[in-house]
């Protein structure tokens, strides 16, 4: 994989309750500037060949799909199993309907058993009566593999007392819900990834999650050209705090695209 362009398209920028938030009655929740309406997170990767590839099935995944007109989907990555991350699994079981291909999964080792108990009727015959997901389930058991034509890092980041899947392909990089770079990944990632899309829930300090400030200096620290900052709760007004961003960086917003060489 080497000088290959690739399309990204920002599926989904919020965080786990989405923006507008459920009976919130916040200035950023009633605004009507859609770049504050933030579906849950998640990226659409295309490569030259058309091939299509998602991070994390969100809940809000039929949304997003049909938003972007995706007729097809080959693969899919999963960071964890948190359910703003993969509860939209069972619509995938569309696409097989149309081209009768199964999609092609992949979750790290750590997170295959709550997966598959998850989404027990899909693996194991429960008695469910019903069309089931049609997917080929990949076990993510060493840091670097191949999905398609892209060749793929793995990398685990810490997350309460979780831990969760960033991936770099290229000079690209996709990392979410976590607290911070442990050092080794540092020095692993560091002058590698010109273009990085990582979480940063607010400006206060989370518990679990990088703040805003946060990810401004893990762009720093790795050498990042274009920071995009997703997975974004309500306390954040896109045009208001825009303007607090270091020049190469930038929020995500649900329908952001972009090409680039990888």
């Amino acid at each position: 994989m080497k000088n290959t362009t690739i399309k990204v398209t920002v599926l989904g920028s919020g965080t786990s309750t989405g923006v507008p938030v459920i009976a919130c009655q916040c200035a950023v929740c009633l605004s009507s500037n859609p770049f504050n309406n933030r579906t849950r997170s998640s990226i659409l990767i295309s490569d030259e060949k058309g091939k299509n590839l998602v991070i994390d099935t969100t809940p809000d995944f039929r949304t997003q799909i049909l938003r972007h007109h995706v007729r097809h989907l080959e693969y899919v990555l999963y960071t964890h199993t948190h359910a703003d991350h993969c509860h939209g699994l069972d619509d995938l079981r569309a696409f097989y309907f149309f081209h009768k291909e199964p999609v092609h999964c992949w979750v790290a080792s750590r997170h295959l058993n709550e997966f598959r108990a998850r989404f027990s009727y899909v693996f194991n015959d429960t008695g469910y009566i019903g069309t089931k997901p049609q997917i080929v389930l990949n076990e993510i058991t060493k840091e670097c593999f191949t999905i398609g034509d892209l060749e793929v890092e793995m990398v685990e980041l810490p997350h309460g007392n979780n831990l969760t899947s960033a991936f770099r392909m290229g000079s690209f990089a996709y990392a979410t819900d976590f607290k911070y770079f442990p050092d080794d990944v540092l020095e692993r990632w560091k002058g590698k990834v010109e273009c990085l899309i990582a979480s940063g829930v607010g400006f206060k300090e989370h518990p679990t999650h990088s703040s805003i400030p946060e990810t401004i200096k893990l762009f720093e620290k790795l050498g990042v050209k274009k920071g995009i900052i997703t997975h974004i709760s309500h306390s954040v007004d896109h045009e208001r705090d825009k303007a607090s961003l270091p020049a190469h960086v930038e929020f995500a917003y649900d329908g952001m695209e972009f090409t680039l060489r990888i």
